[in-house]
């Protein structure tokens, strides 16, 4: 269990100061993979894609900038009852001490696999035929994007830009349904 205020003297020289500050993980994935493949059945085809970065890690700003449990600042008119992190209440932390803040702490191991896009959709030939006409042709289809993540990120979405989520939108599910016809 993290201490409040606490944090190592890394060069030794008996003060917290700037010098004690390191590098502690890095925020660009070293690996990064994708996979997306079409299939098709008779008039049938389903398509999908998937990306996956794999150990990259984030600073959970959202996570560190709620850790202070305090009466006034729970209670607070501009904070009265306001959302917090679970993982928040363990520490039970009462104030919001920079030492503590801008902790490694709040470091998160932000390797993910998403699924970006997923399709199904049917063609047809010929529809409504008569005499000389051809008739219709086209597809209809159906796709849902940003399906699901697999992570095990405390935040919301462990695809942040620059490595620090401060970011309190999640990115939304959408799906489409859709029709093209050919004359």
């Amino acid at each position: 269990k993290p201490i409040e205020g606490q944090v190592v003297d890394r060069n030794g020289d008996g003060t917290i100061t700037e010098a004690d500050k390191y590098f502690y993980k890095s925020p660009a994935a070293p690996v990064t993979m994708g996979l997306a493949s079409r299939l098709e059945y008779k008039n049938w085809d389903f398509g999908f894609s998937f990306r996956a970065s794999i150990g990259n890690y984030v600073f959970n700003d959202l996570m560190a900038g709620a850790s202070n449990l305090s009466t006034s600042e729970v209670f607070t008119s501009s904070n009265y009852l306001s959302n917090r992190p679970t993982a928040v209440l363990a520490a039970n932390w009462q104030t919001y001490n920079l030492t503590s803040t801008l902790s490694d702490r709040w470091v998160q191991n932000a390797s993910f696999i998403k699924c970006d896009n997923i399709t199904l959709g049917y063609s047809f030939d010929q529809l409504f035929k008569c005499g000389s006409w051809h008739g219709l042709s086209g597809r209809v289809y159906g796709t849902a994007s940003n399906v699901f993540s697999i992570t095990k990120y405390d935040g919301i979405d462990p695809e942040v830009y620059g490595g620090i989520d401060n970011s309190v939108y999640p990115r939304p599910i959408s799906f489409i349904l859709g029709l093209s016809l050919n004359f």
